[in-house]
């Protein structure tokens, strides 16, 4: 596959575009793609006359997650997880040092990874053919913690562990209602809304908008340690269940979980 193609940088000044364009697979992240991702934000920002960066996908779909395909291989133990998430941990890493503000720009499946993504963004636009949800418990797997951090500060804690602990996907209008995201409006009118939304951005200075990005940044205290958070989550992905979570999900059946 040429990850070149499926995920790549449109500029159009004052609007830079990062496109996820895999539509036969929904926009689902490959490993080389999350590794792509963070170098293409850098190109964006690179060129002086972009003011905002809107994140999409392509064909009526946003990200659909990560590919499931390459867990068996990529995924498989708790190193190669921690390998493999990188990608994630830098991506958000990379929408949260932007030098200019950024839009998630949500159609279809939104799930998991994607939420990851569209959450890393200061704002997100969702059209009401958006489905967002994060999957996790029904694949056995732990998020990647930097995303829950992300989700918490967005949702508060009780919100936040209703959707991971239940894996329930949310339509656009119902992520509004819940603050996931700061409009859901008709799909057909959701290119021309972000870019409204994009272009009002870009018409201020971008110093200042640089400095009121920063200033609302902020951390929020922990009552678990860091070490405790990766140690529950090499266990995930060392345990049976994980491997019965990527099995069923790509045989198209009900997981049996067993709790080891």
């Amino acid at each position: 596959m040429d990850d070149g193609a499926t995920i790549r940088a449109v500029i159009e000044a004052p609007i830079g575009w990062l496109i996820v364009d895999r539509p036969a697979m929904r926009g689902a992240m490959t490993r080389a793609m999350w590794l792509r991702l963070p170098r293409l934000l850098a190109e964006i920002t690179a060129d002086p006359d972009v003011r905002v960066i809107v994140v999409r996908g392509a064909a009526g779909h946003f990200i659909a997650g990560a590919d499931i395909a390459e867990f068996k291989e990529l995924r498989s133990n708790p190193g190669l997880a921690r390998e493999y998430d990188r990608g994630a941990d830098e991506t958000l890493d990379a929408l949260a040092e932007l030098s200019v503000p950024s839009i998630a720009m949500i159609e279809g499946a939104c799930m998991g990874g994607g939420c990851l993504i569209a959450f890393g963004c200061d704002l997100r636009i969702a059209a009401d053919t958006a489905r967002l949800g994060i999957p996790a418990g029904r694949l056995g797997l732990a998020y990647p913690y930097k995303g829950i951090e992300r989700l918490v500060t967005l949702l508060g804690e009780a919100r936040a562990l209703e959707l991971l602990l239940t894996s329930r996907t949310v339509d656009g209008a119902e992520a509004e209602r819940m603050g996931l995201v700061q409009q859901c409006i008709p799909a057909a009118e959701i290119e021309h809304e972000t870019r409204r939304t994009a272009s009002d951005i870009a018409r201020n200075a971008p110093l200042a908008l640089r400095y009121a990005r920063v200033a609302v940044q902020r951390s929020l205290p922990s009552r678990v340690a860091v070490d405790k958070i990766h140690a529950l989550a090499d266990e995930c992905f060392k345990s049976d269940d994980y491997a019965e979570g990527v099995a069923a999900f790509l045989e198209k059946r009900p997981p049996r979980f067993s709790g080891r």
